[in-house]
């Protein structure tokens, strides 16, 4: 395990200048004066601190991000009340799609009686391709939702009296949840920041990101890189019960940041510290288990529908998968499949290479001359398991 220090009580000596290192930020110095002089004295702002500027730029990008999500949210007035207005696919043509304002309506979270894993629904009725669903999602992601469901039917119902400014409850459900989701992000950055230490502004580059003014808000995934980074963060603080349990409730989120415990074991041996890897394991484990054996035991079938969509849901319109057999007329590795069939030889392919990827690492950790970082496996990892899904 390495260590980490708090950037902020790092002396100059310690850091890093990105305009001496770094030629893109040598350039973009230039009309504020240039790079950061020899002599200059840096670390006596009290308040400016890296972490806080940083946090700055992250905010500033997801007020940017929730802009840009706005056309989505714009209602208009009809016999039965005001309603959404995607007329003539306009969260595609404005470019403001989310999936989390569509999934007020659906039949797990809209009805007060409605709860995630228990309550289920009818996609396509009176169709042959009628099928019961449940909460797509894993579970701590579905119960985050269904919380924000029911905070917008309270402000729905305070609106009612006039105590709040009334919207549409899918608005409204939208504004709540990415209220907590721009907090799980600042955790994300506020991680990073620590992590990054002597770089310190390296996690700027996360904090800007395109990818987060375009997909802050457009689904859950920043609830598990909160977590994920945290955990990495106690890693790095030595706390391996934590970053174990951390890392566990991330994965109850979304499935990636158990892939973590894999660099994280394969870099404890390399390093002797094999028992600490080992407890965080465990206790991954433990809070994975915590979360999700209460609604596996009372609403086994809603459980399983995040595993069962995810086995039997074919390649991605958008997959590079997709595009090959566009282009060549491939019929793919199953052939033309009918409505609900589940891709059985795609399915075993894509796991045969993530493994394949999975091992390549690994060599790669026990192999390199100079040990890697947790966060370069972690990245690889990760990537080699979205590279799966396209």
């Amino acid at each position: 395990m390495s260590s980490a220090v708090d950037s902020d009580s790092l002396g100059p000596a310690d850091r890093v200048s990105p305009t001496w290192t770094e030629p893109l930020a040598q350039k973009l110095s230039r009309p504020f004066g240039g790079r950061l002089g020899r002599h200059a004295q840096v670390g006596r702002q009290w308040f400016w601190t890296p972490l806080r500027v940083i946090l700055l730029l992250a905010v500033l990008v997801l007020a940017a991000a929730w802009l840009f999500k706005a056309p989505c949210q714009v209602t208009y007035e009809t016999d039965s009340g005001p309603q959404l207005d995607w007329r003539n696919s306009k969260q595609y043509t404005a470019m403001c799609y989310t999936d989390i304002i569509p999934r007020y309506g659906l039949g797990d979270l809209a009805p007060d009686t409605a709860f995630p894993y228990k309550t289920s629904w009818l996609e396509n009725p009176g169709t042959p391709q009628q099928q019961v669903r449940y909460m797509e999602y894993p579970v701590l992601t579905g119960l985050f939702q269904w919380v924000n469901a029911r905070a917008a039917d309270g402000w729905a119902t305070l609106a009612s009296f006039g105590w709040l400014p009334s919207a549409l409850t899918s608005v409204l459900y939208f504004n709540i949840s990415t209220f907590w989701l721009a907090a799980a992000w600042l955790v994300t950055i506020w991680a990073l920041v620590l992590l990054c230490r002597r770089r310190v502004w390296d996690a700027a580059l996360a904090a800007v990101s395109p990818l987060v003014f375009v997909h802050a808000f457009t689904n859950f995934d920043v609830l598990a890189t909160a977590f994920g980074t945290a955990g990495l963060l106690a890693w790095a603080r030595r706390r391996p019960v934590l970053a174990g349990v951390l890392i566990g409730i991330g994965g109850a989120a979304k499935l990636y940041p158990l892939f973590f415990l894999g660099p994280l074991l394969v870099l404890a041996w390399r390093a002797g510290k094999l028992a600490d890897a080992l407890r965080s394991v465990l206790a991954a484990a433990v809070a994975w288990l915590v979360i999700n054996v209460p609604i596996l035991v009372l609403y086994p079938a809603g459980w399983r529908e995040f595993f069962r969509l995810n086995n039997e849901r074919p390649a991605d319109p958008d997959s590079l998968y997709n595009v090959l057999m566009h282009f060549t007329g491939w019929v793919g590795f199953d052939g033309p499949l009918r409505d609900g069939a589940t891709p059985t030889v795609l399915n075993s392919v894509s796991i045969a290479l993530f493994l394949v990827a999975c091992l390549g690492i690994g060599w790669l950790a026990l192999a390199a001359p100079t040990r890697p970082r947790l966060a370069q496996l972690c990245f690889l990892v990760v990537a080699a398991f979205l590279r799966r899904s396209c």
